[in-house]
């Protein structure tokens, strides 16, 4: 009996020790499981914080920055697909770096004039940006909210833009009108003019060579038909019809024609950007009526410079570098 009982209690001794033992294995497989799994966790963690670091946090950088509007990298990029879509010849042969200073200089552009306004009291309402969206919709001014609601989601659909940057751009585009629309009001009847004719190359080698072809006497007109690559005058010999200031490619050139020139008597060549030409005065009217295409140059020739004088008094912060070029995208 004793031996049972000795038995028996050795048996639940060995019985303990054998579940203690399995706990402490089921303990140690938790914890080389619980391991595994937290460090594929942290693993994951640093993998997303990483991704984080280097590709969703660049895109919230501010990029630009006009009195208190701000465009972050992320708009920048949208607004560039929304440029190469729309431009593809003018911008498919650009770097990134290229292309989003481009842009980025339009937004500027665009903040500046919609900042600018309020100095002229010229204000865009949210009822004129509904108003624009209804027009781009050919929607009726009392049209259903569902439907104003569903052509406003498409319009922002097919430019790619998020909605208030959407509406941004609206407002920046009826800034811009009413602007110009400001200054068209206040051209003149008349302005000074100049007729020429021109030259225009995109070798400086061949502008010498075509100089040279001048000096030797040999006609203007037969010079611009062959080689200027000015093609909506070359067929006419160069000839420019009667233009005010701001028709021309720069101050320099107009400067030339309105303060140096003398009729009939052909230029240096004068470089501009990334051409150059020969300029030869026909005639200066110092008084000539200006026709509506020339009064919307005289417009957009006081709107530029009204731009220059109203940077000087925003303030603006451009921040992007070569490193932000590397985060974007528009394809």
């Amino acid at each position: 009996m004793a031996k049972t009982k000795a038995t028996t209690e050795a048996q639940a001794v060995e019985l303990r020790r054998s579940a203690q033992l399995a706990a402490a294995e089921r303990r140690n497989r938790f914890f080389i499981v619980g391991g595994v799994v937290l460090g594929i966790l942290v693993a994951i963690g640093f993998i997303g914080f990483g991704w984080y670091q280097t590709q969703i946090r660049p895109l919230g950088k501010t990029v630009l920055q006009v009195e208190d509007t701000k465009f972050s990298l992320a708009h920048l990029e949208r607004r560039m697909r929304l440029e190469f879509d729309q431009r593809l010849q003018f911008t498919q042969g650009l770097t990134l770096g290229q292309l989003a200073n481009i842009v980025l200089s339009e937004l500027e552009l665009e903040a500046t004039v919609v900042e600018g306004g309020k100095q002229l009291e010229i204000f865009v309402t949210d009822e004129d940006v509904d108003a624009e969206v209804r027009v781009r919709g050919n929607l009726a001014d009392e049209v259903a909210p569902n439907l104003f609601a569903q052509e406003f989601r498409r319009q922002v659909e097919d430019t790619g833009l998020e909605p208030d940057e959407y509406r941004q751009f609206l407002r920046a585009t009826l800034a811009q009108d009413k602007v110009l629309d400001y200054f068209a009001f206040f051209v003149p009847s008349e302005e000074p003019q100049v007729l020429i004719r021109w030259i225009v190359l995109d070798d400086e080698e061949q502008a010498q060579a075509a100089f040279l072809r001048l000096e030797n006497d040999e006609d203007f007109g037969e010079v611009a038909r062959q080689l200027s690559i000015e093609t909506s005058t070359s067929e006419e010999g160069g000839l420019v019809d009667w233009s005010p200031r701001g028709a021309f490619p720069s101050d320099a050139l107009e400067d030339y024609l309105f303060e140096e020139a003398e009729p009939d008597v052909h230029s240096e060549v004068l470089a501009s950007g990334q051409l150059f030409y020969i300029l030869e005065l026909l005639e200066l009217n110092e008084s000539r009526a200006l026709d509506e295409g020339q009064r919307l140059v005289v417009a957009n020739r006081e709107l530029a410079s009204w731009i220059d004088d109203v940077n000087d008094t925003l303030d603006i912060d451009r921040d992007f570098t070569a490193e932000d070029a590397t985060h974007i995208s528009v394809n």
